[in-house]
Order: C-alpha cells, then sequence, then structure tokens
C-alpha cells in the first residue's frame, strides 16, 4: 500500500485516543503549550534578544498562541510517533508552518478540519477552530501566530543549550546510548523533556526513559 501522507494525522489522533482512553492529543498537549507561554511571558528580558513575546498583552492573541503551540505539538508526535517530551524543540519550531504550506501532488494545500488534518476534539477544540479561522479571515494575525511559535521554540532551544543543570557526566553516557539506540538521529538532539523541569511540567511522557540518564531534575515517565 502507498503512503498517504494526508492519513498520518488522523490515523495518529485515533491510534492515540484507543491507546489513552479516549482522550485526544490536542487536549493533552494543552497544558505543555500554556506553560511553554507562560515560560516565554516571564522572561524578562527575553532569552533572544529577537525572540520576545508578541502579543503578551492582548489575551485573544496570548489564546490563539497557546492554541497554535499546541496544534504544533499534536502534528509533532503524529508525524514523528515520538511521544511528548521526546519532541525535538528545533523541529517543533517550524512544524505548524511547514503543515500549514505543506501541498499534495495536485497543488493543493491542506484544509483545517479536513480529511488530513482532521480537527480535535475535546475541552480546547473551540480555542483551535478560532484559531484556524484566522487563516481565512486574519491572514497577518496568522503569519505573526507562525513566528510566535517559531520563537517560543527557538528561545526553549537555546535555553535547553545554555542551562546549567545536566549532572556530571551525563551527555558522554546519554549519547553513547542514543547513538546506539538510533543512530540516524542528529546528536546535538534536544527535546521538550530537557526543559521540563523549567516549564514545570513533572512526570514528561517519553518512549525511554534510559533516553535522559543523568537528568538530575528531569522526571520521567515511559509513555503508553
Amino acid at each position: 500500500m502507498a503512503f498517504d501522507p494526508y492519513a498520518v494525522l488522523p490515523d495518529f489522533a485515533d491510534a492515540y485516543r484507543a491507546a489513552h482512553d479516549g482522550s485526544d492529543p490536542y487536549s493533552d498537549a494543552w497544558p505543555w503549550a500554556e506553560a511553554v507561554v507562560r515560560w516565554h511571558q516571564d522572561q524578562d528580558p527575553p532569552v533572544l534578544a529577537d525572540r520576545g513575546f508578541l502579543f503578551a498583552d492582548d489575551p485573544q492573541a496570548r489564546d490563539h498562541l497557546v492554541a497554535a503551540v499546541a496544534e504544533s505539538l499534536r502534528i509533532a508526535m503524529g508525524w514523528t510517533g515520538d511521544a511528548i517530551g521526546d519532541l525535538d524543540l528545533d523541529r517543533l519550531g517550524s512544524e505548524l508552518r511547514s503543515w500549514s504550506e505543506d501541498e499534495g501532488e495536485d497543488g493543493a494545500r491542506l484544509t483545517p478540519g479536513g480529511t488530513g488534518w482532521p480537527a480535535p476534539t475535546g475541552p480546547y477544540a473551540d480555542r483551535w477552530h478560532a484559531l484556524m479561522r484566522l487563516i481565512g479571515s486574519d491572514p497577518e494575525q496568522w503569519a505573526r501566530v507562525r513566528r510566535s511559535v517559531y520563537r517560543a521554540f527557538t528561545s526553549l532551544l537555546w535555553h535547553a543549550r545554555t542551562e546549567s543543570h545536566l549532572a556530571e557526566g551525563f551527555y558522554s553516557r546519554v549519547q553513547d546510548y542514543r547513538l546506539r539506540q538510533a543512530p540516524g538521529r542528529r546528536g546535538d538532539y534536544r527535546s521538550l523533556a530537557e526543559v521540563a523541569p523549567s516549564l514545570g511540567m513533572s512526570p514528561v511522557p517519553v518512549r525511554d526513559p534510559r533516553w535522559y540518564q543523568g537528568y538530575g531534575l528531569v522526571t520521567v515517565a515511559e509513555a503508553s
């Protein structure tokens, strides 16, 4: 059977709900998105000079940003098959832009709520729909939200690379294990789990807790 990229997200959402007692991946991503945006609001000055929070004084725009971060997490989990803690911070910065601008063989883009880009279910579905309405009603605001998502994850990536919270001898042990288990992955890969203590999130669902041996402040749990 030929690979169908437009079946990736629907198939993932169905499988996720089946494995998590009916909970939707977007709903489970929402607390993480809130934590990411809250962390950025607390950074004064911003972690990176040109990576500030664009909508700090606009509650509705803040809701759009949280919704966009949650959707980035959902898309990344669906496309990679990773648990939320294992998601690559570098990739997360551009996930929503890439997904919304991707074109099929017929040149058509995915439509939010359509077959290949299903709407989430659960308590935050209305926030998702409000965000997606921006695509047609306010393209400039939609572009600003996507830029803010990029800035959010770029700042977290910088934070992960510079924060001194690693146990002694961490890098050599974990890098050796990671490269043996997943030789195709980049050596400088930084995951969402690595900034979880700064976000106040615990425990962190990951595929393999040994991926984080040596992180004294990260509490991980094997994902179902």
